[in-house]
């Protein structure tokens, strides 16, 4: 007898299944099946509900320390697990910045005591291969490097290649100029490098990164954003626009139209939140602070495109679940017999828009306020718990991704 069967409509393998039982035991799914099969206490979908494995987010900012005025881990991690995401890796510009085997170590201890989902984190640039084998040791996912640290980029490939730590990139040169960066990048790397270009938004960077993997391979990896694949600067309106900056900036219509279209072409490798929340009076002051919430919405708007016809479901859910899972070498982001039971529960049979207000995240504006979408979160299970249920349930419990791989 299972712990739990959830039974319904869901997707297994890419496809849509009208009757599903999903067994459970303890934290992992000890059997999938079509139709209502087993025994044991059991969780049936009503109609218009639909099962689905829950988001892995590789690119977000969780503030605390001294920017907790801004968000703290519990209150990101709260808003990941309200967008039906259960795993998380979180940037290094954190204040102070994790950029040493000891700040990694304090900062994975704050977030063992307080994130409700699982995750990960990324180190700032390190100077010293020893430091960087430390900062693996620890449990590091990546070295994460940003604009003002491409002027010394060969060093870092250098740590990278004797220390095996994978590169994640910022590519911006002077003037926002992505395209640039993304060339220079690319005329450094070699076959072996294992590089993620985060938040890709030009498409002349992502044609130049398809003619690289041509002949550098898999390793290079691009992830792309909700707000880059779906928003361009010209359809904002005025509201929007005075908290839409963002780094890098929304581009034109014809760039997110290409971004977009590289999920389906399997350029873009995964779909990343980049939750960078500031209060309200740093967004709208003459500085304009870039970047935005997106945990508790990002699910949502992408399913979206799928119920209305613009995505493939198969890769909605390779970008969003399966593929940054893997990444992260952890068995989540599918509905699989020995899988981590991490499950969203959507409702599509709702129209609703999305209100800021009512998030978990400290930040309450979003450039996507008022945008209609026809998938709601329902109840998110984090390895067999349920932790949400139209509200938080739980205070705490996830873990670091390290002790998910072979446990």
């Amino acid at each position: 007898m299972a712990d739990l069967r959830i039974v319904g409509r869901a997707v297994v393998d890419g496809r849509l299944i009208d009757e599903v039982t999903v067994e459970i035991d303890g934290e992992r799914i000890s059997s999938v099946n079509v139709g209502e099969v087993g025994s044991g206490p059991r969780l049936l979908l009503g109609k218009g509900q639909l099962l689905l494995p829950s988001a892995t987010d590789l690119h977000v900012h969780l503030r605390d320390w001294n920017q907790a005025y801004k968000e703290d881990v519990f209150t990101g991690t709260s808003a990941a697990a309200a967008g039906g995401v259960t795993t998380v890796a979180e940037m290094p510009n954190t204040s102070p910045p994790i950029r040493s085997p000891e700040a990694l170590r304090e900062r994975l201890s704050l977030l063992a005591a307080r994130a409700v989902v699982d995750y990960s984190v990324h180190v700032g640039a390190l100077e010293k291969v020893e430091d960087a084998k430390r900062a693996l040791e620890l449990g590091a996912c990546g070295m994460k490097l940003y604009p003002e640290d491409l002027e010394r980029l060969e060093d870092y490939l250098k740590v990278s290649r004797e220390s095996g730590m994978r590169l994640v990139v910022h590519a911006e040169l002077e003037g926002d100029d992505e395209a640039k960066a993304v060339k220079m990048l690319l005329s450094r790397i070699r076959a072996d490098d294992d590089i993620r270009f985060a938040h890709i938004s030009r498409a002349e960077s992502l044609r130049m990164i398809e003619l690289a993997k041509e002949g550098l391979g898999a390793r290079i990896k691009v992830e792309a954003t909700p707000h880059h694949l779906l928003l361009s600067e010209e359809e904002l309106d005025e509201n929007s626009r005075r908290i839409s900056a963002v780094r890098p900036p929304l581009a034109s219509m014809a760039d997110k139209q290409y971004i977009f279209s590289g999920l389906e072409r399997c350029s873009v490798d995964f779909i990343a939140s980049d939750h960078a929340p500031h209060t309200l009076e740093e967004k709208v002051s003459e500085r304009r602070a870039p970047g935005f919430p997106g945990l508790e919405i990002m699910y949502p708007l992408m399913l979206t495109e799928w119920l209305e016809g613009r995505l493939k479901i198969s890769t909605l859910l390779k970008k969003l679940c399966k593929a940054p899972a893997e990444y992260l070498g952890i068995p989540k982001g599918d509905i699989r017999k020995g899988f981590y039971a991490d499950l969203v529960v959507f409702d599509t049979s709702v129209r609703w828009s999305i209100s800021a207000r009512d998030f978990l995240s400290k930040a309450k504006y979003t450039p996507f306020e008022g945008r209609k979408l026809s998938a709601k979160v329902v109840s998110v299970f984090r390895r067999g718990e349920l932790v949400y249920n139209g509200c938080l349930l739980v205070k705490g419990g996830g873990m670091h991704v390290r002790e998910l791989k072979h446990g």
